[in-house]
């Protein structure tokens, strides 16, 4: 055999052996979160305390959140849920109806938004939403 033809195999081995040691390599997890938040869009009875004000964009409007409760729930082990972001703004996602239920909140109605989101991330995707009272 021929030194270039050594050469020749010993880097299509090489090369074969790093594309098999890329195939079993794993990606990354898609770390995400649920978040629950609870308040009211306008003025909060004078009783319950705010432990979070945020302004939530909605329909491409602002709205003024006051956060009564915001608690948020990691879905990975690895993720680190004693690091709260500081974010004040906010954008929901969702479908049209279930967005235009928030935005046509009264003020003293309280709202529970239970939404899902990447750490890190202003977007939230809500997955509910409820109102009290209802009407």
């Amino acid at each position: 055999m021929k030194t270039g033809t050594i050469i020749l195999a010993a880097v299509l081995i090489a090369v074969a052996a790093a594309g098999a040691a890329d195939a079993h390599k794993q990606s990354a997890p898609n770390v995400r979160e649920f978040v629950r938040i609870q308040g009211y869009r306008g003025r909060q009875p004078i009783d319950v305390p705010v432990v979070r004000t945020a302004e939530l964009l909605v329909l491409g409007q602002q709205h003024q959140f006051q956060a009564t409760t915001w608690r948020r729930f990691n879905l990975d082990d690895k993720a680190d849920s004693s690091s709260e972001e500081v974010a004040t703004r906010f954008t929901l996602q969702g479908d049209r109806a279930t967005l235009q239920r928030f935005s046509a909140a009264r003020p003293e109605q309280l709202v529970t938004i239970l939404a899902e989101r990447r750490p890190g991330s202003r977007d939230l995707f809500v997955l509910a939403l409820d109102l009290c009272p209802p009407n």
